[in-house]
């Protein structure tokens, strides 16, 4: 017992020494942009833009070498900006110009097209120039994340079921290359994940319950 007591001390003194002032920032600001995300609060953009920079600088380090996670925080630098200008919109009664929705049938055949075409491009890239050992895992998490953050942007419900799934398979990558904090940030973004599906899943009913309301309201006073 003693023996293994000891051994699980020096390997979590090991992870401890390997953590970067970087890694510790990038998800500080993600945990926090993911939890404004669940509240579907505009924070989301903000905060996320912080932790997304972080994310880059540490992505591109020589031991990583995850270039095309490095990109995909390019894009998602990109998305949150127009996410944030998306979300900013408002209509004549102040309200949110795009409410929260399920995706129609033309968003998931884009939604589709985007994560097949990133996946192949990638996996290609990653494979035949050896950038990293996870090809596979690599551009297949990428490239579902980046549908996520697209979906997000339009506030789509769906956007919760590809970034859980994205971080599910991030879990054993990150922990293949050490990166052990981004491996526990990413069993929490899988918890989250969940719990922000169901929580915009009621906020849209309960947005078409005030729709409905308010349309029986005026029906009746006319």
């Amino acid at each position: 017992m003693e023996i293994h007591a000891l051994q699980i001390e020096r390997f979590l003194v090991d992870i401890w020494h390997q953590l970067s002032w970087q890694e510790w920032v990038a998800v500080l600001f993600s945990v926090i942009s993911v939890l404004y995300a669940r509240a579907n609060s505009i924070w989301v953009y903000p905060t996320g833009i912080i932790g997304i920079l972080f994310s880059i600088s540490l992505f591109v380090q020589a031991q990583n070498k995850l270039y095309p996670d490095a990109a995909l925080n390019i894009y998602y630098l990109i998305m949150s900006v127009y996410g944030w200008y998306m979300w900013s919109k408002k209509d004549v009664d102040h309200r949110p110009e795009t409410p929260i929705s399920w995706a129609s049938k033309r968003e998931y055949v884009w939604a589709i097209l985007l994560f097949l075409g990133l996946w192949i491009g990638l996996y290609v890239w990653l494979k035949h120039y050896r950038i990293n050992n996870v090809p596979g895992m690599d551009s297949f998490s990428s490239a579902m994340a980046a549908t996520g953050m697209w979906l997000l942007a339009r506030r789509k419900i769906e956007n919760w079921l590809a970034l859980l799934i994205a971080d599910a398979v991030d879990i054993p990558m990150f922990f293949i290359k050490k990166l052990y904090l981004f491996c526990g940030l990413n069993i929490f973004y899988v918890i989250i994940a969940w719990m922000g599906f169901l929580a915009w899943k009621e906020k849209y009913y309960r947005q078409k319950m005030k729709v409905s309301e308010s349309l029986q309201h005026a029906g009746s006073s006319l």
